[in-house]
């Protein structure tokens, strides 16, 4: 029998939620995000996506009518616009600093997202294997990946993890019931709207919707029509957004930029390299691939999504000429596969051996993925880059460069990078709130970790399907 009571999911979320607020570094750490923070600060201060020029900023592209815009979607600027406000009317309101205050609070956009998306794979999983499988499966994808690192930086990674994963939990659940499908077809369509290349996940998710629910064919393109008319208007949105910068729909931001890198290169730097390899940055994958004929006999459907959702990213990102996902952390562009690929781990066998080895599995990746919060995750690549020139194959490929051995370095060398509701101080917010936002973040993180305790320790929590 599916199911078990266990944490509640606000627990997970609660706690989820207040590690990565707490996580949050000095700043957005990529020029990426300092982009996205300016398209914001633009919607809100003069409701335009327009944007100054920046000759400093390559991801700032001419378009139409002599205007200049960001080169990426717009789903992540969008959904950080009521965070701007807040941050700003706080800080307006505190004569406080507005742009700093502004930014932290846009950050708080990733650290949600990232719980967002632990939260949902905790619900799907304790579903499937019961209350204890499910938090181990959640703890293994929240902690141990570079889910958490990029809970605390403005990517789009974390919100495009958290739509896949809404949207595949949401499928699974309750694959008849039309306002579910539309509710997983917005979910995917919000994930569109912050970057455009989720759509390789279509025909995947195309097959999860075949395979759960009855299978006859009526039925199967019903869903895919309920599902695909709650992506629509964010499709359709996308589409707009390119059309008001560059005046055509199926015109991006990515001009010169193409899938040149040798597929067998691309896809062996992602699975196999030092300096990128998923494997070395989320070690309780390689336990969930050891689990993986096991789930295909117990969860048919979802196996198949995982197989055609990898094969799906490996073909599409081992070809693109930025493979790595530059200068960040790990295996950027996998990050939203990451979450879903945890769930073979519910089907461990119930035995002390594989206990102990998934509590391995699961130390060495908060270790890893804590080196990216605690020290800056870009120094590998300003150490190794010169006149403009980034040396990416000494960083990716040289096991002595690699980012994870630089931030053990830095780490021992005591070079940590603050974290931000630790030093409000500056920011001209007073006492109540530098002392009162940490505190309350830790209180969270404290009370989420013993509602999640109590709830394994409670007799019966263990249920498995």
């Amino acid at each position: 029998m599916r199911g078990g009571k266990g944490a509640p999911a606000w627990a997970v979320f609660v706690c989820c939620a207040c590690l990565y607020a707490l996580s949050i570094g000095r700043g957005f750490y990529a020029s990426d995000g300092d982009v996205m923070f300016q398209t914001t600060a633009a919607l809100v201060t003069e409701g335009t996506l327009a944007l100054p020029p920046d000759p400093g900023l390559p991801q700032i592209v001419a378009g139409q009518g002599g205007r200049y815009y960001s080169k990426y979607d717009p789903g992540l600027p969008l959904l950080a616009v009521p965070f701007f406000v807040a941050g700003d009317r706080l800080a307006a309101i505190n004569h406080a600093h507005r742009m700093q205050i502004a930014a932290i609070a846009v950050l708080l956009l990733p650290a949600l997202s990232a719980a967002g998306a632990a939260t949902a794979l905790y619900t799907l999983a304790r579903w499937l294997f019961g209350a204890r499988r499910g938090l181990a499966v959640a703890l293994s994808a929240g902690l141990a990946t570079p889910l958490w690192p990029y809970g605390r930086m403005l990517f789009a990674e974390s919100a495009l993890a958290c739509a896949l994963t809404v949207s595949v939990a949401l499928i699974v659940r309750a694959p008849a019931r039309r306002r579910t499908l539309v509710a997983a077809g917005a979910a995917f369509g919000v994930g569109l709207l912050a970057r455009a290349s989720l759509a390789i996940y279509a025909l995947p998710l195309a097959w999860l919707l075949a395979a759960t629910g009855e299978r006859s064919a009526r039925k199967i393109v019903e869903r895919w029509a309920v599902f695909g008319a709650g992506a629509a208007p964010f499709a359709a949105g996308l589409l707009a957004h390119n059309a008001l910068r560059f005046g055509e729909p199926l015109r991006f931001g990515y001009a010169g930029e193409s899938f040149t890198t040798p597929l067998i290169e691309g896809i062996a730097g992602l699975l196999l390299s030092p300096g990128k390899s998923v494997l070395l940055y989320a070690p309780p994958l390689d336990l969930a691939a050891l689990m993986g004929r096991r789930f295909w006999r117990q969860e048919r459907a979802l196996a198949g999504f995982l197989a055609l959702a990898w094969g799906a990213a490996l073909v599409f990102y081992g070809a693109w000429w930025a493979w790595h996902g530059g200068w960040s952390w790990g295996p950027r562009f996998l990050v939203p596969l990451l979450p879903l690929s945890c769930l073979p781990l519910g089907l461990l066998p119930a035995r002390r051996g594989w206990r102990a080895a998934l509590i391995v599995a699961l130390a060495l990746g908060a270790a890893v993925n804590a080196l990216g919060v605690l020290t800056d995750p870009v120094a590998p690549y300003t150490k190794h880059s010169a006149a403009g020139v980034t040396d990416y194959d000494a960083i990716h490929w040289r096991p002595g460069a690699s980012p994870l051995v630089t931030a053990v370095e830095r780490l021992a060398d005591g070079q940590t990078e603050p974290l931000a509701l630790f030093h409000l101080s500056g920011s001209g917010l007073p006492r109540a709130w530098t002392l009162g936002v940490p505190l309350a973040a830790l209180g969270g993180l404290a009370l989420g970790g013993w509602k999640i305790w109590g709830a394994v320790k409670r007799p019966g929590s263990a249920t498995a399907s």
